[in-house]
């Protein structure tokens, strides 16, 4: 049985640099350890928040993709260290229960903890069947269950998003929301009731969506930021020119290129979700580096929020780039995936 949370999820992906600052006395000031210990009152627990209606967000969260169920554990744990209380799963990614194991042993009932889930579009009333499955391997109501993509037809759409709002109004979930939707899906959504509260869209400087973000922002949803992979990924940081802004901005902050992102997401009004793995020093590092205090002057961090003239640099990088151009296509069938530029926000009808 789960247990309903006072809080719970959403979710962004970041891979780090090698690291430019020192691993000790980075690891020494946020206290990341590999181990889940149970969490005291800090500032963590008073991080800036956003709302989706009466739902509070933590602005920055962690994301579980590509985390295989075994490091869960430790990712969520140096995660938690690092004073994260927002992680964004689902059921494709096969490591709620992980999650869900990982939170109760270091936070007990979960409290002051946002979780994010999602699950796939179906036909009828599986989808309310779903969000239960997905309260019972995490032990807990979700606080948002997001339908993962459009990719099906309308009337499947509309089906699943009449479920996962039953889902909601039954207690299974506190609020539903919609990932990888263009604006077309999302004004059907809002159209059939109640319109998403949260919207998770790939976002980076290189495809910045301003439509779908409009949209959210008109609807007062939080934007959940996405990058899909590395916010490199294929796209090796752009173009020489654009190679050279985001590394005169990181030098000048004394940070990574991906907290410089996580950095610009939060000074947008999106809520970063940062992920890596745990495989070696520099994985686990990022962790660190890529949460709220990571972005923050202190040790890994220097000079403040990013200028004006750094934001304009970095939202002049927009290159109106297709979903999955960065590296990332997980959620998604073979078949679905029409070729290099596909983009589930504008390929399904």
């Amino acid at each position: 049985m789960y247990v309903k949370p006072a809080l719970i999820l959403a979710c962004v992906v970041v891979s780090a640099d090698a690291a430019s600052v020192s691993r000790r006395s980075l690891l020494r000031t946020t206290g990341a350890a590999a181990v889940a210990t149970p969490l005291a009152a800090s500032a963590a627990d008073k991080q800036p928040l956003l709302a989706a209606g009466s739902i509070a967000v933590p602005r920055v969260g962690f994301g579980l993709y590509k985390t295989a169920p075994e490091e869960t554990k430790a990712a969520v744990a140096l995660a938690l260290e690092a004073g994260v209380r927002h992680f964004d799963t689902a059921a494709a990614y096969n490591n709620e229960a992980e999650l869900g194991a990982a939170l109760r042993e270091a936070t007990g009932a979960g409290e002051n903890v946002f979780v994010a889930t999602k699950v796939a579009v179906t036909a009828g009333t599986s989808a309310r069947d779903a969000v239960a499955a997905a309260a019972d391997r995490l032990k807990r109501a979700p606080d948002c269950v997001y339908m993962h993509s459009p990719l099906a037809s309308k009337e499947q759409r509309l089906e699943t998003w009449a479920a996962l709002a039953e889902a909601r109004r039954e207690g299974l979930c506190r609020t539903i929301g919609a990932a990888n939707c263009g604006l077309r899906h999302l004004k059907e959504l809002e159209v059939a009731g109640p319109a998403p509260a949260l919207v998770q869209l790939e976002l980076s400087p290189y495809n910045q969506r301003p439509a779908e973000v409009a949209w959210a922002r008109g609807n007062r949803a939080v934007v959940t930021c996405a990058a899909w992979s590395k916010l490199s990924g294929a796209y090796n940081w752009g173009s020489d020119a654009a190679f050279k802004t985001l590394t005169a901005v990181s030098k000048a902050h004394g940070a990574t290129k991906a907290q410089v992102l996580v950095r610009w997401s939060i000074q947008r009004g999106f809520v970063p979700l940062a992920r890596s793995g745990v495989g070696d020093s520099v994985q686990r590092l990022a962790i660190a580096q890529n949460a709220l205090a990571g972005v923050e002057d202190g040790v890994s961090w220097k000079g403040g929020q990013l200028s004006a003239s750094e934001m304009r640099a970095l939202n002049a990088l927009e290159a109106k780039l297709a979903s999955g151009t960065l590296g990332r296509a997980d959620g998604w069938n073979a078949d679905d995936v029409t070729g290099p530029d596909w983009d589930p926000t504008t390929y399904v009808a």
